[in-house]
């Protein structure tokens, strides 16, 4: 009885519709888990690069992606990656920024965007903080992985 049981779980299910047999099958579901996959951060003397890759996996792109990188209080932006734009400045201290945000398009399954910019580094006695965000149109079913953070000594 056992036995006859482990076997009919082995074959699929199928259902007879106006005489026809069809499979079963799950219903379809529109996700893409897209996620920080690394945040490195560097420093040389008069700089720091950040370096970030956003992956995307869970069977369908993930669509209109974005990444949002929080900088450093008090830096300045050296160098930005193509698509990438940062935020105002206060009239005060134009040279000043707060976030970068990048376009990173469509993103296909199993697929990655690399993104990696460059600040000046903060005045002495502020953290070297770095956070980065990424999100897109496509539902995640795993919005946990999407935030990474990274502190320089």
């Amino acid at each position: 009885m056992q036995r006859l049981a482990v076997r009919s779980a082995l074959i699929p299910l199928i259902l007879t519709v106006g005489g026809r047999a069809a499979i079963a099958r799950q219903p379809q579901l529109w996700q893409a888990d897209i996620q920080i996959r690394t945040l490195e951060v560097t420093q040389t003397k008069t700089s720091m690069s950040a370096r970030v890759v956003v992956y995307t996996e869970h069977d369908d792109d993930a669509r209109d992606a974005h990444l949002l990188v929080l900088l450093p209080v008090g830096v300045g932006i050296e160098r930005m990656a193509p698509g990438c734009v940062a935020s105002m400045a206060p009239s005060q201290v134009p040279s000043l920024r707060a976030t970068v945000q990048c376009d990173l398009g469509v993103i296909p399954n199993r697929g990655f965007r690399e993104v990696v910019l460059t600040t000046t580094l903060p005045p002495d006695g502020l953290p070297k903080r770095f956070g980065v965000f990424t999100y897109s149109a496509t539902p995640d079913p795993v919005p946990g992985n999407n935030y990474a953070e990274r502190t320089m000594p």
